[in-house]
């Protein structure tokens, strides 16, 4: 590129500048010079001038607002102006039919300014209305993105707000199912020893009542007889008769004893009568009565202890000391001397069973 073609792009380019008002100080003062050295070339300006439609013949950005007739004008103007011009031409030419030749190179000055004027605002027009379209696509994102962002900080905050709320639940779950495991903890350890209590109360009365059986003094026959009398004439009194305790295999100890069990479920009394039953040692062993509730052999309450002689006739109390509700069963048993808790079974004399 030559020096002449530089100063004409260079003049294009500040005037272009110009029109978007982005010159600094030095290029305005760049552009004087130009304009100044234009007016001494005068023949320079056509060919400026026709540069500068061409290059806006070229354009052809889709966004600017230039008529498609003030195009088609000024692009023929700028062809027919270079495809004219002369290297040995001393004078411009006409860039459109019926256009005079300006009468000096100011009149192409400002020819030429107008048409960059006319280019540069179109240009700037285009470039200024993307700037505007993108920054307000910009924005346009900006917010979108801001909005997600608010959105995704309020769901974050429900969640944390979600969390700790549930694990405040959850420790005060914790803490009431302590609470409650520890409650029924202490009612099982109150119910234990209330049972504990109760066992410890019947053994030391059944215990009580074994050693008063054994060492207290018999009551009268006679007294015990007309007792046994009076209990038979309470209305649910019953009356059975003994018979042989035996087992299958195994006979009872006592094969000739006859008698049998007066007993009130209602007074909780009754009382047991023998003929033909073995006299006994009490140093040795004794005689222990069983009241046998009717829910089974497992549910069996010592009656008392009592030892028998070779008198004839025997009658002994039954003394249960708790209540065994409906009776279903009366037995008696050889044991060591005081009785036991759990008879083995293994010494059975006799045994009354109640029908139904």
């Amino acid at each position: 590129m030559n020096h002449d073609e530089h100063h004409h792009d260079r003049l294009a380019e500040l005037l272009a500048a110009a029109q978007l008002n982005d010159l600094s100080p030095d290029e305005q003062i760049e552009l004087d010079e130009l304009l100044l050295n234009a007016t001494e070339q005068d023949q320079d300006a056509p060919q400026i001038l026709g540069e500068i439609l061409v290059m806006l013949d070229e354009q052809q950005d889709a966004d600017d607002d230039m008529p498609e007739a003030l195009r088609a004008k000024l692009t023929q103007g700028g062809r027919a102006a270079i495809a004219t011009q002369s290297p040995q031409s001393s004078g411009p030419i006409p860039i459109s039919q019926g256009q005079s030749r300006p009468s000096s190179a100011l009149g192409w000055v400002a020819a030429l300014a107008a048409v960059i004027a006319i280019g540069s605002g179109i240009f700037a027009i285009t470039t200024l209305n993307a700037k505007n379209a993108s920054e307000a696509d910009f924005q346009q994102r900006l917010a979108s993105l801001r909005e997600q962002v608010d959105e995704n900080q309020q769901l974050l905050d429900r969640a944390r707000l979600a969390a700790a709320e549930t694990a405040n639940e959850l420790e005060q779950l914790d803490t009431e199912l302590s609470d409650a495991q520890a409650r029924l903890a202490a009612n099982e350890a109150e119910k234990l020893d209330l049972a504990q209590r109760l066992a410890d109360a019947t053994m030391n009365l059944e215990d009580a009542q074994l050693k008063i059986a054994k060492y207290e003094e018999p009551t009268d026959p006679a007294v015990l007889a007309e007792r046994r009398q009076q209990l038979l004439e309470v209305p649910d009194t019953v009356q059975i008769a003994w018979q042989p305790f035996d087992l299958p295999e195994s006979p009872a100890e006592q094969r000739n004893v006859r008698g049998d069990v007066v007993w009130s479920d209602e007074l909780q009394q009754g009382y047991i009568r023998f003929v033909g039953l073995n006299p006994n040692d009490p140093n040795i062993e004794q005689y222990q009565v069983w009241v046998i509730d009717e829910r089974g052999l497992e549910q069996k309450v010592s009656g008392g202890v009592f030892n028998a002689s070779a008198d004839g006739e025997i009658i002994v109390p039954i003394e249960p000391g708790i209540d065994v509700g409906r009776v279903g069963l009366f037995a008696v048993t050889v044991e060591n001397p005081g009785g036991t808790w759990v008879p083995d079974l293994e010494r059975r004399v006799v045994v009354a069973p109640r029908d139904g």
